[in-house]
């Protein structure tokens, strides 16, 4: 027997052990919904077992039935899913003309799973927000850790081999690898986004960020983003790291600034252990859900096995599960239009195993937060293919975030100095040895007074345990006597995406010589005299950004973005007034973001999408779709700095 949602339309089938197997898709989701029990608990030796088991064994969890506020029966978050897009297309409405969904969010990373949470909250009776992600859900436990799982032509081992060049071996791979351009570019694809493979660093971006002419006035406010940080920070649950629990690579990074800031180089700079979206200790959070503390091992970049991190999937997910948002996995959105005043939204349906199909739903409120890259593509094959009015500035203004890689070699230094940034995972149980999350420290060199181009970041960064003996090869190096450093700092966001083929490029020929980049290579040269160690560059990935922003950046009118202030998206036909929108219709994820932010941008994603989150809530065109909860008001978007 199925489940239905309030309309009483079928969710999806009710499924046991030998179809969860046979499936091998999403998994059910580990959660204790309020007021039930929570769920088994494991144990990194528990975890490390099912590691090295077939990893489909592990997708396994205990399943029980909940009840919702109004009295609709659900399964845990996580069951639904299951269905992938044939629920999709059952839980299509019936009536001609009639939307299917409400509002439907593309995408689950930081601007999704916000915007779905938070709508969820807000929404009327019986209205039907829904998401689909391109990705398939992964628990604790399923990650990678052998090298041999990044192998896209490996057909035994599947789950985290390169997407995007190889999209038609491995579509539902954990990474989206985007190398077709200047600038290779990675993201995350899974239920819960990038959160699921980043290094979970939540810093905030500086003041001076906001104040450049590129962002809207309403950010120009002072401390314009502060009630957001603070909601984020909530959700995520940020810790920093227990000072009797610091690593050696994060001593070893305090120590180096201390050292330069002794000689009186590197005078205003200082160094800091930075907040992290990661659990240090065993409890279960806010939302119910349980979870262990972080032991350490250094493999958060390629998904936590212990289930330590607080990525969307362990926050904001079951937040707008819990509300009633319906969650469809392994549907890739490939374009959308306009049809008798809804949104249409073609999808492809991609299925562990069977043949990939086609499909469409209609939705009123439509939310792309497909990450930078996947909301950008999105609106370009919407525009070029089928006549969408976008604005020209769409796919324009990228943004590597001044990312650059650089390595300081300590094995030649007498004595040696011991960093320990070579991840061992958890697939022999807990280390020994801490290796620490992948990122620690962070030492801040923006000083005041300086232009922003000179505003450097560097971070110490440990490799994940799959991927250590290739990275040691190609740089000749022992992980363990040397340290990777990843600066962000300030480019000029003149990339650009455009499609090429089945999918997109970042064009950016002169990515290499930004001022930005010349400015972190002499910090980091300047890092590496602190303890003797030797400066090079990180060979496997120079033109390479971790934190891809831009492409639908936000501006005044469609002469200079692409999107307003709260993610509206600007209507491109020649003619109409500059600052009309397509009603409805969002973006809300990094693609918005109209420069560099200098540091990791979780934190400001995550910020800026409770604030559009809120605005949608609040708009009178939605009033028969939500009910705005008790928050301060947001300042309207036209009121001066």
């Amino acid at each position: 027997m199925g489940l239905s949602d309030r309309t009483g339309r079928p969710r999806g089938p009710v499924l046991d052990r030998r179809r969860l197997l046979l499936l091998g898709g999403a998994a059910l989701t580990t959660a204790a919904l309020p007021g039930c029990a929570g769920p088994v608990r494991t144990t990194p030796s528990d975890l490390a077992g099912a590691a090295r088991a077939n990893y489909r064994e592990s997708l396994i969890r205990l399943r029980r039935r909940v009840d919702r506020p109004d009295g609709t029966e659900v399964s845990e978050p996580g069951t639904g899913l299951l269905a992938s897009a044939q629920g999709l297309r059952a839980a299509r409405g019936s009536r001609p003309g009639a939307p299917d969904f409400d509002v439907l969010i593309v995408g689950s990373g930081y601007g999704g799973a916000v915007c779905a949470a938070r709508l969820a909250e807000a929404r009327r009776r019986g209205v039907r927000i829904a998401i689909v992600e391109r990705g398939r859900e992964w628990v604790p436990g399923t990650f990678p850790e052998q090298l041999t799982a990044f192998n896209p032509l490996n057909p035994f081992d599947r789950r985290a081999s390169w997407v995007g060049e190889q999209l038609s071996r491995n579509p539902l791979g954990l990474y989206g690898f985007y190398d077709r351009g200047d600038v290779v570019a990675v993201a995350g694809s899974g239920l819960g986004g990038t959160s699921l493979i980043n290094c979970a660093v939540a810093i905030e971006a500086e003041e001076a960020v906001f104040q450049q002419p590129e962002w809207p006035l309403p950010f120009r406010q002072k401390k314009a983003l502060h009630a957001y940080y603070q909601r984020a920070r909530r959700m995520l649950d940020t810790h920093v790291t227990p000072e009797d629990r610091y690593p050696a690579k994060l001593r070893s990074h305090l120590a180096a600034a201390a050292i330069l800031q002794a000689r009186g180089r590197w005078d205003g700079v200082t160094a800091f252990p930075v907040e992290l979206a990661v659990t240090f200790d065993a409890n279960a959070n806010r939302q119910g859900m349980r979870q262990q503390g972080c032991v350490q091992c250094g493999d958060c970049t390629t998904g936590c096995n212990v289930g330590a991190k607080n990525s969307l999937d362990m926050s904001y997910l079951p937040l707008a599960w819990t509300h009633g948002t319906e969650m469809y996995t392994q549907v890739e959105v490939e374009h959308v239009e306009r049809v008798n005043g809804l949104y249409r939204v073609h999808f492809l349906q991609r299925p562990d195993h069977g043949h990939e199909e086609r499909g469409w739903v209609d939705t009123r409120v439509l939310i792309l937060s497909a990450g930078t890259l996947g909301s950008t593509e999105i609106l370009l094959r919407s525009r070029q293919q089928h006549g969408l009015a976008l604005s020209d500035w769409l796919g324009r203004g990228f943004s590597g975030n001044g990312n650059y890689l650089g390595f300081v070699d300590y094995q030649y230094t007498d004595p040696p100095v011991f960093t320990n940034t070579a991840g061992v995972g958890i697939a022999m149980g807990p280390p020994t040895v801490p290796v620490g999350t992948s990122i620690q420290g962070a030492i801040d060199c923006r000083l005041d007074g300086q232009p922003l181009v000179r505003h450097v970041v560097l971070e110490d960064l440990a490799h994940p345990r799959s991927h250590v003996a290739g990275l040691s090869l190609l740089m000749l190096a022992d992980l363990n006597r040397g340290i990777t450093l990843l600066g962000c700092g300030h480019d000029t966001a003149s990339g650009e995406i455009r499609l090429d083929g089945d999918s997109i490029a970042v064009r950016w020929p002169d990515y290499e010589r930004q001022a930005s980049t010349a400015e972190m290579i002499q910090r980091m040269r300047e890092y590496a005299t602190a303890q003797g160690g030797r400066f090079r560059p990180f060979t496997p990935a120079r033109n390479y950004t971790a934190h891809p922003l831009g492409g639908c950046r936000m501006g005044l009118t469609a002469e200079d973005g692409v999107v307003d202030d709260r993610g509206r998206v600007f209507d491109g036909t020649p003619g109409v007034p500059a600052g009309q929108i397509h009603r409805g219709l969002y973006v809300v994820d990094g693609a918005i973001v109209p420069t560099a932010l200098g540091n990791n941008p979780l934190l400001t994603i995550t910020a800026l999408a409770e604030r559009a989150a809120e605005l949608v809530v609040r708009d009178p065109d939605h009033a028969a779709l939500f009910s705005p909860l008790d928050r301060p008001a947001v300042p309207d978007a036209k009121q001066s700095p």
